[in-house]
């Protein structure tokens, strides 16, 4: 159907004009060197796992995440201008399970320790955070060290980096919009459903994919670890 945005006053949106930055792999390791504790965590979870962060921040240790860490199962999210749990994804497509790499598995089962419930990520009280506090009490400011205040719609750069690591990979591009919760039509037919089902596949494959950036294990309290490039790996 034909809409006509003129005469409807909406303005024509060119693609080539939208702000849409990307980070380098080095520009990756530098902002989390940058941030601390919980932040970082955060960060870290959003660039190994390509999830929203509204997303991010509704993981429930006891629903969502395998005792190993090696999978993270989206099912709900934060609601957009309210601390409380929206069942509803984005997407139909939201609904998944994202396999985790080894290493950054090893990590977050170290963030975790002994908690057996609750939110991964959450205030001194127990609550979800809020994505706009975290961007305005800290992402923001270290962009702005980094000198990329320009950086728009703040979390997508992780998102936007996830999917430029896994494009980058030989991953089936199926498997890439199942992890980053994108729509594809295979994914409905008998072989989509098969291949995105088969645990032990998916869990091969994102070995192969790695993280996509340099990872000093210093940063996490961890030692003698091997952290994976994906330019390596892929």
């Amino acid at each position: 159907m034909y809409v006509n945005l003129a005469a409807i006053g909406l303005p024509r949106v060119n693609p080539r004009k939208q702000r849409r930055p990307t980070f380098t792999a080095k520009e990756m390791t530098t902002l989390l060197s940058k941030a601390e504790g919980q932040y970082r965590m955060i960060y870290f979870f959003c660039v190994v796992t390509g999830l929203r962060v509204s997303e991010a921040v509704a993981i429930e240790i006891d629903k969502h995440i395998e005792p190993d860490c090696s999978i993270v199962r989206v099912r709900q999210q934060r609601e957009k201008r309210a601390n409380r749990v929206k069942e509803h994804l984005k997407t139909e497509s939201g609904c998944r399970d994202v396999d985790i790499h080894p290493d950054a598995a090893l990590i977050l089962r170290n963030f975790i320790g002994d908690r057996k419930c609750g939110f991964l990520f959450q205030s001194a009280n127990g609550t979800m955070l809020d994505p706009r506090s975290i961007g305005r009490n800290n992402l923001d400011l270290i962009l702005k060290q980094m000198g990329r205040d320009q950086a728009g719609t703040l979390f997508n750069v992780f998102r936007r980096f996830r999917e430029a690591v896994l494009q980058r990979s030989k991953v089936r591009q199926i498997l890439i919009d199942y992890w980053m919760g994108h729509s594809n039509p295979s994914m409905g037919d008998r072989y989509g459903r098969q291949l995105v089902e088969d645990i032990d596949y998916r869990q091969d494959q994102i070995k192969k994919v790695g993280l996509g950036f340099e990872l000093p294990e210093s940063l996490f309290g961890l030692r003698g670890l091997q952290i994976l490039d994906a330019t390596a790996a892929a």
